[in-house]
Parts: structure tokens; sequence; C-alpha cells
């Protein structure tokens, strides 16, 4: 019986220790959605390369095009994340992950989901995006079995 239990204890000690992992490429992507909460173009502009590409729901968008939909607001957005799992291969990062936004304003407040994956790259010793793909959950839907976590920075 002791023995049992302290397999139990050492798997679910693995498991928690891996869902908790992340890479540290990742900040690049905490970077550019706590700027986006702030409507920073410059820092949002700061985590990708020139040939950045963002394929967003349907449209292939710029950096710049990002930008634009990033508009201040009397909004508050709160930042929420689930990996699913990455790859890193040298100074290239594949991660796909869930995002979760929380859009509060007064009274009211809306939560928006994507599924997300991100190609990363090191560029003088810095992560940067080369690549994002995101596609928005239907109103309402929220995906099973996942835990999100909340953006600190």
């Amino acid at each position: 019986m002791a023995r049992t239990f302290f397999i139990f204890l050492l798997l679910f000690a693995t498991a928690s220790s891996h869902a908790e992992k992340r890479p540290e490429a990742f900040n690049t992507i905490d970077k550019l959605f706590a700027a986006m909460s702030k409507f920073d173009h410059q820092a949002m502009r700061s985590t990708v390369t020139d040939s950045f590409i963002l394929l967003e729901h349907g449209e292939v968008w710029t950096i710049e095009d990002l930008v634009k939909v990033v508009k201040p607001s009397s909004y508050t957005r709160t930042n929420y994340f689930s990996i699913i799992n990455y790859e890193q291969q040298g100074d290239l990062l594949t991660v796909n992950y869930w995002n979760k936004a929380n859009f509060t304003q007064k009274n009211n407040s809306e939560e928006v989901i994507w599924l997300e994956s991100a190609v990363l790259a090191k560029v003088d010793g810095n992560w940067l995006l080369t690549q994002m793909h995101s596609t928005r959950l239907p109103t309402g839907k929220t995906p099973d079995k996942v835990t999100f976590i909340q953006q600190k920075l």
C-alpha cells in the first residue's frame, strides 16, 4: 500500500512539474501580449522579427496590421495562457498554446479564447517571434481540461 502511494506521488509530481514548465522563449509571447494590454505599440514591435507574419483567423497580418487593431481603449485586458507543447531545436522554438483574454470595461466583461502556435528565433541573443497562427474559438466555447494561468507581467 505504501509503495503504491509513493509511486502515485512520484507520477503526480512528475506530471505537475512538466505541465508547469515553460520554455524561456515564451517570455517573448508574454511581452507581446503585455504590450497589447498596455497599448504599447513600440513594445509590440520589439518582440518580432522584420519578417514577422501573423495568420489571424483566416487573414495574413504583419506587425503593423496587429498594431492598427490594438487601439487605446477604456477596457482592461487580462491575459491567460496554457501551453500545449513545444519543441526547441537550437535557436528555433515552436510552441502550441491556448490564449485567453478577459476584456473588462466598467460592469461589462467578455472572454475571448484562441488556439495559437508560434515560431520564435533567437536573434542576437534575444528570442523574437517570426510567425504566429491564431484561431479564435466561437463565443462561449471553452476547451475541455485546459488550465489557464494568468500572465504575471
